[in-house]
């Protein structure tokens, strides 16, 4: 049997008009033995090579199906390699023709089992990343977490989906409150600028301390860039911030310590330097007092032990006030302070933050606002003589253990001068305190001689005692520039030194060396202080590095590309020449990376890193700037044609298969070119300009090559123009709803209106919608300005219903963003309340196609919005992707015909046959018919035959304000209404 490709046989014609309405949907024709004889292209595409005899499971399902005169039926088959299941709709044919209607509509199972088995790949790698990672909807609610981001912040695994930051940090603890608004905040900037997010984040911890985090936040949109998610990507960061600030604060700590040590050893009377001592410690350990306390222990009348302080020197901070006298009044052998006599007695430190004490320890330091305490003994005869107590009174971190050594290893310093006064034992503790650090310190004579050396000079040299006294330090042999002058006019010298161990291992010092003098002001010594700053100099190199280039594949970052086009840039201008900035963004990549993995993507961004590298010269630069998108600057070029042709050799090359992990993948790109000097004269213009060029590519079908027009930034401006004013436009009341009548095709009469809402501009007049709308869908403005539009038709039906009972509804159309609102039946309700309407004169209207995407979250909407008494159409009917399914499913109460289909009537044999199927679909549906666009009184005719209730149109009236809609309420109850054909 030969078979049709349309239906156009005298046995077949019959099914022409329900596949014209329906386009989208597989048909074909079919005998009793459930052979092909004709078939829509859709269907062609869907079967193949199966299409001249159907797969062998449905064909015997369809013979029995035909034989028991059914009309639907479910079959399972496998079709192009796939376990399919379709939906059967059988046509029998009236007229006793033989020829049967069969259409196919596949069911969404095997799809969704595949979504889901992807949803739990993509699951498994957040889980396995090292990162804390979530994903949030277009309203900030959390859809997935892993683990690691759900740990650091405690949250229950039951307790955050489909909530957004605020609630979620209700029921956690409240040291992460402000890192939850912080979220929000930053959250909100990436959906406005539509600009990733990246920035170091401190995370304060309840146990307290804090970690630092880098974050990065991501806003992915839709085919039809609607919001869709924001993937937000943090990466713990404190070790690497703990190593810079420790590499830092070396030297300080350091000199701290020789400072204090020397004080305390030189002075002859310690008191004569304890507050210069307490100073120190405040200034180079940033905290904000300190006291220094001697103890006495005493029995009261009643046998009782206590422990009184007193104070013997206190030192403030410039804006802090000395808390001695209150100290002074504790007694530490009070129940509220056991815990800390028992370490203070024992010679170990106190340290705490304010949040995390006990409530009974809390009240020492609230009311003197101290966020951070450090209390060290003072030893004597392992006795606790008294302590050093050190406040911080701001929000910082928490005293490190290095920190916390330094000043244990001062305390100890300071114990050894009040014991060498006190008792003589001097030398003995000046041992102990300069054995208690684990840096190197060695003591050398005039003769650059060493003469003593610490456990930690051994530890990290190999040299012991015995091998190095008498011998000059590598240091004093080699004299390094500056060094004797230093010592000279400062009396300290601090710089890197590279030596050697006793095993040959090289490694890297740094070193401080202080001059000691005598009372004749006679250097006698020379102390020097190291520490193996090896590991930490290696992690500087990584930090840098990570710092300026990508970690995929290595190119420059943003930040180094910067740096490298400026150098760039102000070469060409010295020799006068020109350069070019090539933007390029993959095309695809999102949806590679989406169905393939990440894996799969980062193979495919290292491919492409290495053919750019290879179609450039060595003197061209390129870098990744994230996500799908390079940059590169070419130098030394005579003309915009080298640009251009260096720009095609990458599109070429970026053209060519792909081989990753067995896939065979195909991109293309988007290459925006500026050129210097005519572009842009610095770095950030000439990258805009290029960005600008490639979204322009984009706009024209991609893949393709274009340098920056000047009119482009002026259509940006205009753009932006435009938004700005949009914005204003509510509360300066330019924006104006307007009502076109529906008639009621038996009687004439207006029965009601559908609202239509138009831009007063002050200089541009009267704008209609299809210019500003997508714009406000676009920023997010449709949110207010829909919920406006809709609260003024309801109140304006309202009045209009009371007045004249025979306006029986209102059509009020709604975005999609509005519908995809989590509580828009709430909004619709509230309005309701407030303007006491009926709901029954309500009509919401959405587009066909918006109701295909969202088909889930649109039926429970819906289905909200019916219990509320409100009735729903679907407005453009047949311009979409309706399936039968969906309309199936889902509330409605109207169709509306699309005035594409209407204007060519009765004339357009295709538009009538669409327009008659649309109606009968919808009549079998059980659906209401409005169409629109009528204008002339032979399409007014066509559709009253076909039995159609309602029309609007330029026939009957033009869109008016609310005043002049008013006055044909009035006419029409006088049968007044005059025509405009």
């Amino acid at each position: 049997m030969t078979m049709q490709a349309t239906f156009d046989h005298h046995s077949t014609a019959w099914l022409q008009p329900l596949a014209a309405a329906m386009p989208d949907m597989p048909m074909l024709a079919i005998n009793h033995r459930a052979q092909c004889s004709a078939a829509n292209e859709i269907a062609k595409t869907l079967l193949g090579e199966s299409i001249g005899s159907l797969p062998k499971e449905m064909q015997q399902a369809l013979i029995k199906a035909i034989r028991e005169n059914k009309t639907e039926l479910i079959v399972q088959t496998r079709l192009n390699g796939l376990n399919r299941e379709f939906k059967c709709r059988l046509f029998y044919a009236q007229n006793g023709r033989r020829a049967i209607g069969l259409m196919l509509e596949e069911q969404e199972n095997t799809l969704a089992q595949q979504l889901v088995h992807m949803q739990s790949i993509v699951h498994s790698l957040i889980e396995m990343s090292p990162d804390l990672i979530c994903i949030k909807d277009h309203d900030n609610r959390w859809m997935m977490a892993n683990q690691r981001m759900l740990n650091t912040f405690q949250i229950d695994n039951n307790d955050y989906e489909f909530r957004n930051n605020l609630q979620i940090a209700d029921n956690l603890h409240p040291v992460f409150r402000n890192s939850f608004e912080h979220h929000e905040k930053s959250d909100q900037t990436v959906w406005q600028t539509r600009q990733p997010y990246h920035n170091e984040e401190l995370v304060h911890l309840p146990q307290g301390g804090y970690k630092t985090l880098e974050v990065n936040k991501t806003a992915y949109y839709d085919q039809d860039e609607q919001p869709s998610h924001l993937i937000s990507v943090a990466r713990d960061v404190s070790e690497q911030k703990f190593i810079e600030s420790q590499l830092v604060n070396r030297s300080a700590v350091l000199d701290t310590l020789i400072s204090c040590d020397w004080m305390l050893h030189s002075a002859e009377r310690w008191q004569t330097v304890a507050e210069n001592v307490l100073q120190q410690c405040c200034l180079s350990f940033r905290f904000s007092r300190a006291i220094l306390l001697q103890h006495h222990t005493t029995t009261t009348a009643r046998k009782k032990t206590e422990t009184r302080s007193k104070a013997l020197f206190h030192w403030a901070t410039n804006g802090f006030h000395s808390t001695y006298e209150h100290w002074e009044k504790i007694s530490f052998h009070s129940p509220e302070l056991k815990r800390w006599h028992e370490l203070l007695s024992k010679g170990q430190p106190v340290m705490c933050d304010a949040h995390t004490l006990p409530e009974d320890e809390r009240f020492l330091l609230k009311s003197h606002d101290t966020v951070n305490l450090v209390i060290v003994p003072l030893m004597i005869d392992h006795e606790w003589w008294g302590s050093m107590v050190i406040e911080r009174c701001f929000d910082a971190e928490s005293t490190s253990s290095q920190e916390l050594g330094s000043l244990m290893a001062i305390g100890r310093t300071l114990s050894v001068a009040i014991d060498r006064e006190q008792t003589g034992k001097s030398l003995k503790l000046a041992k102990i305190a300069f054995d208690s650090t684990t840096e190197g310190i060695m003591i050398v004579n005039p003769a650059g001689e060493l003469v003593g050396i610490n456990e930690g000079y051994t530890l990290i040299t190999g040299f012991d005692e015995a091998e190095v006294l008498g011998t000059k330090p590598q240091i004093f042999r080699q004299r390094p520039r500056g060094l004797f002058g230093a010592l000279k006019r400062h009396g300290k010298w601090s710089g890197e030194i590279e030596t050697v161990r006793k095993s040959g291992e090289s490694y890297t010092e740094w070193m401080t060396i202080t001059a000691v003098r005598n009372h004749a002001n006679v250097i006698t010594n020379y102390v020097g202080v190291f520490a193996d700053i090896t590991e930490m100099k290696r992690s500087q190199v990584q930090l840098n590095s990570l710092v300026n280039h990508d970690p995929l594949t290595g190119l420059p970052n943003r930040r180094l590309i910067n740096h490298l086009f400026t150098h760039a840039i102000q070469r060409a201008n010295r020799n006068e020449q020109q350069a070019a900035v090539l933007f390029i963004d993959l095309d695809r990549f999102k949806n590679i990376n989406d169905s393939l993995g990440h894996y799969t993507g980062d193979q495919l961004l290292l491919g492409v890193t290495e053919r750019i590298q290879a179609s450039l010269r060595e003197s061209d630069i390129v870098g990744r700037l994230g996500g799908d998108e390079f940059i590169v600057l070419l130098e030394n070029l005579h003309n915009k044609a080298d640009a251009a042709q260096k720009a095609q050799d990458i599109l070429d090359t970026l053209k060519r298969q792909f081989m990753i992990d067995h896939h065979e993948i195909f991109i293309g790109a988007s290459i925006g070119i500026s050129m210097y000097p005519h572009d842009a004269k610095d770095v950030e213009g000439l990258i805009k300009a290029a960005d600008l060029a490639m979204y322009q590519v984009k706009n024209n079908g991609k893949n393709h090559v274009a340098f920056y027009d000047a009119a482009l930034s002026r259509n940006a401006v205009e753009h932006f123009q435009l938004e700005t004013e949009l914005r204003q436009a509510l509360s300066r009341k330019q924006l104006k709803m307007f009502y076109q009548a529906q008639i009621d095709l038996t009687t004439g009469m207006i029965i009601g209106a559908e609202a239509l809402i138009r831009w007063q501009h002050p200089t541009q007049g009267l704008i209609p919608p299809m210019k500003f709308i997508p714009l406000a869908e676009e920023t997010g403005l449709i949110l207010s300005i829909g919920e406006w539009a809709l609260r003024e038709s309801v109140r304006q039906a309202h009045a209009w219903h009371k007045l004249h009972p025979e306006f029986k509804k209102i059509a009020i159309n709604v975005s999609a963003v509005q519908i995809m609102k989590s509580k828009f039946a709430d909004t619709v309700y509230g309005i309701l309340m407030e303007s006491d309407c009926d709901p029954a004169i309500i009509e919401l209207e959405i587009t066909e196609s918006t109701l295909m995407q969202h088909t889930q979250h649109v039926v429970d909407t819906f289905n909200q919005l019916k219990k509320l008494g409100i009735s729903i159409a679907i407005d453009d009917f047949g311009t979409g992707y309706s399936s039968l399914s969906h309309l199936k499913r889902l509330p409605l109460d109207q169709i509306k015909i699309d005035r594409s289909f209407v204007k060519d009537l009765p004339d357009d044999k295709d538009d009538a046959a669409i327009t008659s199927a649309i109606y009968a679909m919808a009549t079998q549906l059980g659906f209401t018919v409005v169409a629109e666009g009528v204008e002339t009184e032979e399409q007014e005719k066509f559709l009253q035959r076909l039995g159609c209730q309602t029309a609007q149109g330029y026939l009957y009236a033009y869109p008016v304000n609310s005043d002049d809609f008013l006055q044909l309420l009035v006419l029409n109850n006088q049968r007044k209404i005059k025509r405009h054909a």
